[in-house]
């Protein structure tokens, strides 16, 4: 009886090392430099410019807004493990916006984020 006491306590003492050591959940790191260039919503003429020194645009051309336009929407841009954060300077009149969206994949061609509706696809066009 002793034996299978102490064989008992052994597997309940391993079973609870093996959980511990399992795998730990691990947040998905993207490369921040494959964000930098144009990129372009699919099946839209939605554009976004991420700069290297964190400095990003935005503009709809079907709303006829052009890259270089002065109604181009500027922001700041960062990148840390899976979330992406766009914060929209403000002014007298209105609060500064932070946007966060979930990065599902980013590669130095294809961007997928999930907005907290829906993913979007965005391809590098530059």
């Amino acid at each position: 009886m002793k034996n299978k006491s102490v064989l008992f306590l052994f597997l309940c003492v391993l079973s609870v090392l093996m959980i511990g050591c399992g795998e730990k959940d691990v947040e998905p790191s993207f490369n921040s430099a494959d964000l930098v260039g144009k990129w372009q919503v699919s099946n839209s003429q939605e554009f976004w410019r991420y700069n290297s020194d964190g400095s990003g645009l935005t503009w709809d051309e079907a709303q006829d807004v052009h890259e270089d336009d002065e109604t181009t929407m500027r922001f700041s841009w960062s990148l840390s493990d899976d979330r992406l954060s766009h914060v929209f300077s403000g002014d007298e009149v209105h609060q500064a916006v932070v946007q966060d969206y979930t990065v599902k994949e980013l590669t130095s061609s294809k961007l997928v984020w999930n907005d907290g509706l829906q993913d979007v696809k965005l391809v590098k066009v530059n």
